[in-house]
């Protein structure tokens, strides 16, 4: 079987965007990579957390640690205040390419396709970018 790349798209929000909506969430996220504290997880930093949760590997309504529990709660939390879905998304830039908008973690943002008055509301905020995988 042959390999090729594909195209792929992301609608996504800067990480300021989602700090500025919900600081308290986020920075307990990012406090619960502290290897010093007591009870945190396994990861080491956001960027690894987006390697394992943006592939698919750990499911956080399965394997709720306390980095997943944080996660769970920021999300909760954005869409109560927006509107909106975030996913922590990662695209590894090994299967990409030089040309791709992003490399690396981002937040994917749902619920804004429909034009609902949320995605209205936070649409500057909101941005499309592309990027290839190579399978």
């Amino acid at each position: 079987m042959g390999m090729g790349f594909a195209s792929c798209q992301v609608l996504t929000v800067e990480e300021d965007f989602i700090k500025e909506q919900c600081p308290g969430e986020f920075q307990a996220l990012i406090d619960s990579f502290d290897p010093y504290e007591e009870d945190n997880s396994e990861f080491n930093g956001i960027d690894d957390f987006a390697r394992i949760i943006g592939n698919g590997e750990i499911d956080p309504k399965d394997k709720p640690g306390n980095s997943e529990l944080k996660y769970i709660a920021l999300q909760k939390s954005f869409e109560q205040k927006t509107g909106l879905e975030i996913t922590l998304f990662y695209h590894d830039p090994e299967d990409g390419d030089r040309y791709d908008d992003f490399s690396g973690r981002a937040w994917q943002v749902d619920g804004v396709y429909q034009l609902t008055p949320s995605g209205k509301r936070y649409g500057k905020y909101i941005k499309s970018q592309s990027f290839v995988v190579c399978g």
